[in-house]
């Protein structure tokens, strides 16, 4: 399926009447099948720092626990893939609170992202950081502590254009191409101590999408190939490693292996979304890592997040 653009139909999808209401599930999922179209289509131009090709996922499109039971708007996500989600991911989740995991269990809230969203007026082109996201935090303000490290921040934010503004915590929007190095210095200050979303984005006005067309597909990967060099720097790697991650991914890959759980083991998960559910491993990884099958649903799990039984 070649992504075909946008229509007044597709943006109508999420009025407000819209939101809560079941019966508009299929043209949401309409809507969902153009973003995997856009996103099959883009995702190969679209790298983490070490030539990896980004994963992409979609967020859902009936109402659920996790949106609050309403489809304010869709969203196309691009991160790390579930290998190197996995790999920090024993490290981050056990930060959240059980609450945050029911209310958001995507793993996107520990992990710097590019995404693409639409909703009734607009379609959104972003970089998200979430005060969830501890080490790709971490990383980015020890590295910018560095003034050398910093300037080449600037630069790609100032390599963004006009079309894009930053936003911390409901604070006023900052220029992305206006920022200077004293406002940089501030915001990673606030960042520090954030609670909510990091977001550098640009906006396309419904109108302006739906005259687009399939070329909307062009527009749209311009503006994430503007933001990958501000992911690029953000975003923890083994060789993008300010914070010494890879000492703490050692203990903890130690730590998992010392349980010594085995493909065939039964297992209670105790930790996370799935809380209290039996299953079985299917498979273990050098790093620590478990695939359990739970039911009839194989799950990946940090191997701290389930004991033997």
């Amino acid at each position: 399926m070649q992504f075909t653009g946008f229509s007044a139909a597709d943006f109508d999808t999420y009025r407000p009447e819209k939101w809560a209401s079941n019966v508009f599930n299929r043209q949401r999922l309409e809507v969902k099948e153009k973003l995997e179209a856009l996103a099959r289509g883009l995702a190969p131009r679209l790298h983490v720092g070490d030539g990896t090709p980004l994963a992409f996922e979609l967020s859902a499109e009936h109402p659920a626990l996790w949106n609050q039971h309403r489809v304010e708007r869709q969203q196309l996500s691009l991160s790390r893939n579930a290998e190197a989600r996995l790999e920090l991911d024993g490290l981050l989740t056990r930060q959240r609170s059980i609450a945050s995991l029911i209310g958001d269990p995507s793993p996107l809230r520990q992990h710097v992202f590019l995404c693409v969203t639409i909703d009734r007026d607009r379609l959104e082109v972003a970089l998200r950081l979430h005060a969830d996201a501890t080490v790709d935090i971490s990383n980015l303000v020890r590295k910018s502590q560095d003034f050398f490290q910093r300037e080449r921040l600037l630069e790609a934010l100032r390599g963004l254009s006009s079309a894009f503004s930053i936003e911390l915590d409901g604070r006023p929007p900052l220029s992305a191409e206006g920022i200077d190095d004293a406002a940089l210095q501030t915001l990673l200050g606030a960042l520090a101590q954030a609670q909510g979303w990091l977001s550098i984005r640009s906006t396309i006005d419904r109108l302006e999408a739906i005259a687009a067309g399939p070329a909307l597909a062009d527009r749209l990967g311009g503006l994430l190939d503007r933001l990958l060099p501000v992911l690029h720097y953000c975003a923890w790697r083994r060789d993008n490693d300010f914070v010494s991650v890879r000492q703490a991914l050692r203990v903890h890959q130690q730590e998992t292996k010392a349980r010594g759980l085995a493909k065939g083991d039964r297992v209670r998960v105790t930790r996370g979304p799935f809380t209290g559910k039996v299953g079985l491993v299917q498979a273990t990884d050098a790093k620590g890592g478990l695939k359990v099958l739970l039911g009839s649903v194989a799950v990946r799990l940090s191997g701290e997040d389930a004991v033997k039984l």
